[in-house]
């Protein structure tokens, strides 16, 4: 008795052996395009999976973002060092005080510890009180502006 390999049995057999593997991805969209002919098309990319003690499946889907770069290194030369900032850390209210400089034309932006604008405003007065009693407890910065530039960056603490 012979035995014919049919091409659809060498097929089965890579299949059940495990050298047969396919392609797994996540998908963001896909069609069918005709004309002439026609053809399937999908957008999106391969999926990861990491094994482990807490087995994950990763997406590898690249998200864009904007990256600001805060830091707390003083700007300027010492006239901007007559601007104070207390208590600190706060736990409601916090006091700017321009003890030697013109406060006219002053702002404060804040930050939250990822970079994201929380708050902004004008400084109306040289010894303001800012109300930050809706803000959730932990570590923020706060940039003091006049004139359109950067003067003084603080890292301040939320009790």
């Amino acid at each position: 008795m012979k035995i014919k390999f049919t091409p659809l049995i060498f097929l089965w057999l890579l299949a059940t052996s495990g050298l047969l593997k396919s392609q797994m991805a996540v998908l963001a969209s896909g069609g069918n395009a005709t004309g002439v002919g026609s053809s399937s098309y999908s957008i999106g990319q391969i999926a990861y999976l990491h094994k482990g003690s807490n087995a994950e499946v990763m997406e590898g889907v690249q998200t864009a973002f904007e990256v600001t770069a805060l830091s707390t290194n003083e700007s300027g030369s010492n006239k901007e060092n007559g601007i104070l900032l207390y208590p600190n850390p706060f736990k409601d209210f916090l006091y700017l005080d321009f003890t030697s400089n013109d406060y006219r034309d002053s702002s404060y932006q804040l930050f939250d510890a990822q970079g994201k604008l929380i708050k902004k405003d004008k400084i109306s007065q040289s010894k303001s009180e800012l109300n930050f009693s809706d803000l959730p407890s932990a570590m923020y910065i706060i940039k003091i502006r006049q004139e359109g530039r950067d003067i003084k960056i603080f890292k301040i603490i939320k009790k």
